[in-house]
């Protein structure tokens, strides 16, 4: 059986289905005028058929009036019918509304529209129970762009004095609304009737059924009737015509009623709309032009400051730098992000590039309110949290959600005018987990690939967001995903095996007809750059630092200021090593180095306020004239600063509660002197814990055991401390920054070759 077959059997056969069909070019062709648009009797018999097919739900969800529905419809049993795009829905008897109208202000509209019309033959009023709609398809081509301008213009001026209304373009006419009132809303009114895990085929041809497409869920599909595909749209498959939708929905049905049909025999299989030409919303790269591949990612390796020449500008450093730039430069690639900066309104900036600065990049602005509501919001306040597995510190809102897939679009919008569409694409983390469903409805043909640079959590905590199944259908149309761990491919894989009928095999997903690959792939860092001579120009100030610990050994914390790291943990756990082990006190000395991190964030002042108030409890209550147990440096440093810092450490102390990796953990290994190596203290939940076996693994939720193992770090004898360091600095210059890159990038093009 065909891939695409096969999706649609097993959709077909799901034990509850739900059908949510348009009417007017979908159901039946669409006619010059909507009394000769009206069911077949062999339609008719079709629709009766699926209403009452046991574990099925029909409906049929038009923007026609409800007497229109009744009066073709009505007859068919069991039937459930949604009018006026959703004001008014029909259950098993009745009629019921779903928002309120102001009928005065519609008959002002009609009345200003009504000499409009009559000017122009061909042009009708259809007047609705809560809209107007406009028809113009029997106006003369010549006059019919004038017509459609018109009325526009003295809609939208209506509409600036009625914001409780909103303006509809549909096929061959222009409709007013009530705001909010859409097709969108009867998916979830179908979903409550529908028995559980009830699978929905949302099937439409306009503009107007796009609000149901937008509800699909991961085990949801939807399919665009007619010619309609080379727009954008959020459906992902395709039927030629009404005649085409009636035999596809007699196979579904025979499917259903006989177990016998396993093959596609009859099966007008619908087309994946990525395999169709697309017209997508930008002018793309030309065929054969632009970078062949394009990193996209929501900070960029360099912070825009269009006023500093390039060589001058302040570099972000980390390791998806240092191991992206050198991939994007080998392929004359490209690295798209946000700029930083914010700008008023609701709309993101005109993409710009600077092709000087290496490697090459290109930028957006996001409107102030995307930054507070999409960053600051959804990305710190509800991903963030969830994937590293704080449930407590959870906050969902509709509005954050929102502004996360504007800017989601935003990017893909910037990605299809930089690169043609079969361009090798790199996502990187939780930023942009939407950016593949936006640039496939755009027509991207080429392989898109995500790498998660923070943990996956396990289903039950993924089923916390509201906004789970769409989030988990997005991230299937990528094609490759990648992750740090194989504890973490095995989360996404639950995920998927839980909340989808997709088909999980031992390296991919099977979705939709498509194959996703699922893999890990841990980041590495440079080692030889934490291995050269001390810069001159940080001797100074390290020298100082030093000084002030005099011979004390040295534990020391180098993090991101995040609650995720552990720091208020780290600290209690020093100082009940001090409590159970005195004769440390005046012998060790612990430097914490917190780097600035969203410092516009509450949870953020609130967790720098608690680390330094700890600090200064410790100080107080177990320094001595002569020596202070805990330095807190609320700053960040350079290579060569950080480099100095871990080469004289006796214990590298990087104990995060949670950590997708935990490059600094690497770091501190590739620093250390071979004959004569510090000790790496590591939280066994960073993702580095599952590669650096050979650290002194701890838990740092249990406080006297991390002491504990606090204790044994600092009293290991030299043997010990050598061999450790030995098979880890192996396994640190095994897999690097520049392999990780090599071997992702290798798989995404490995993609291309396959299909």
């Amino acid at each position: 059986m065909k891939n695409g077959a096969e999706h649609w059997y097993r959709l077909a056969r799901n034990p509850a289905l739900a059908l949510l069909l348009d009417y007017d070019g979908t159901l039946v062709p669409t006619a010059n005028t909507p009394e000769e648009a009206r069911p077949s009797p062999e339609v008719l018999a079709l629709l009766t058929e699926l209403a009452n097919a046991p574990g099925v739900t029909c409906a049929i969800v038009s923007g026609r009036q409800r007497e229109a529905l009744d009066e073709m419809l009505g007859s068919v049993a069991g039937l459930r019918l949604v009018a006026e795009h959703g004001l008014w829905r029909r259950g098993a008897t009745s009629w019921f509304s779903t928002a309120s109208v102001d009928m005065g202000a519609l008959d002002e509209l009609q009345t200003l529209l009504i000499p409009v019309v009559d000017a122009h033959p061909g042009s009708r009023i259809e007047r609705k129970t809560g809209a107007i709609c406009v028809h113009y398809r029997g106006v003369r081509r010549s006059r019919k762009e004038a017509f459609v301008v018109r009325v526009t213009a003295l809609l939208e001026e209506w509409l600036r004095t009625h914001p409780e209304y909103e303006l509809l373009d549909v096929i061959e006419a222009v409709e007013t609304r009530p705001r909010g009132v859409n097709k969108g809303g009867a998916v979830a009114w179908i979903r409550e009737r529908a028995e559980p895990d009830v699978r929905c085929i949302m099937v439409g041809n306009d503009v107007t059924d796009e609000d149901m497409f937008a509800a699909v869920g991961t085990g949801d599909d939807g399919i665009l009737v007619g010619p309609g595909y080379r727009r954008q749209t959020a459906a992902r498959w395709h039927l030629e015509d009404p005649a085409a939708l009636h035999t596809f929905l007699r196979w579904i049905l025979a499917v259903r009623i006989d177990e016998t049909v396993q093959d596609e025999s009859g099966l007008p299989s619908p087309m994946a709309l990525a395999s169709l030409p697309r017209q997508p919303c930008i002018e793309p790269a030309p065929e054969g032009r632009g970078p062949s591949l394009l990193a996209i990612s929501n900070r960029l390796p360099h912070l825009r400051d269009p006023s500093c020449p390039a060589p001058n500008r302040k570099q972000n450093v980390g390791g998806l730098v240092s191991a992206l730039a050198p991939v994007i430069a080998e392929r004359d690639g490209l690295w798209l992000g946000w700029s930083g900066n914010t700008i008023p309104g609701d709309q993101a900036s005109a993409v710009s590039r600077d092709r000087e600065a290496s490697p090459p990049l290109a930028w957006i602005d996001l409107p102030a309110v995307w930054h507070e509501q999409y960053y600051n919001g959804f990305c710190n306040r509800a991903l963030w949290p969830l994937f590293h597995s704080f449930p407590g510190r959870i906050r969902f809102s509709d509005s954050e959600w929102n502004a996360y897939a504007m800017a989601n679009e935003a990017f893909a919008e910037a990605a299809c005018s930089l690169v043609r569409p079969d361009a090798a694409i790199w996502v990187h983390d939780y930023h942009v987990l939407l950016v593949a469903s936006a640039l496939r409805r755009r027509g991207h043909t080429g392989p898109i690939g995500l790498f998660l640079h923070i943990p996956f959590p396990g289903a039950d905590l993924f089923e916390m967001i509201p906004w789970a199944d769409g989030l988990l259908d997005a991230l299937l149309e990528f094609d490759l995903l990648g992750f740090h761990t194989p504890g973490y491919v095995a989360n996404f894989r639950s995920c998927v095996a839980r909340m989808t009928p997709a088909q999980v095999s031992d390296d991919g997903v099977e979705h939709r007809g498509r194959t996703v690959r699922v893999a890990a792939f841990p980041l590495g860092i440079i080692p030889e750059s934490f291995q050269e001579p001390a810069d001159p120009s940080t001797a100074e100030e390290i020298a100082a630092l030093f000084q002030s610990i005099g011979s004390t050994q040295l534990v020391l914390g180098v993090d991101r200021l995040d609650y995720t790291k552990g720091i208020p943990e780290r600290l209690l756990a020093f100082e009940r090593m001090l409590q159970l082990f005195p004769s440390w006190k005046g012998r060790v000395s612990f430097v914490q180095v917190s780097v600035p991190s969203r410092e516009d964030v509450p949870e953020y002042a609130e967790q720098r306020q608690l680390i330094e108030t700890a600090v200064g409890r410790i100080n107080g209550e177990h320094g001595e004239a002569h020596w202070v147990p805990v330095r807190y440096l609320y700053r960040s440093y350079g290579r060569s600063h950080l480099a100095q810092l871990y080469r004289a450490a006796r214990v590298g102390y990087i104990t995060p509660l949670r950590d997708g990796m935990n490059l600094v953990a690497k770091e501190f290994v590739a620093a250390q002197a071979p004959e004569d190596p510090g000790v790496l203290l590591l939280s066994r939940f960073a993702g580095a814990a599952v590669e650096l076996r050979e650290a002194l693994l701890t838990n740092p939720y249990h406080t006297e055991g991390m002491a504990r193992d606090l204790d044994r770090a600092l009293r290991m004898e030299a043997p010990e401390r050598k061999a450790r360091h030995a098979a880890l600095l192996a396994t640190v210059s095994r897999t690097t920054a520049l392999t990780w890159a090599a071997d992702f990038v290798a798989a995404l093009e490995a993609v291309r070759s396959a299909a």
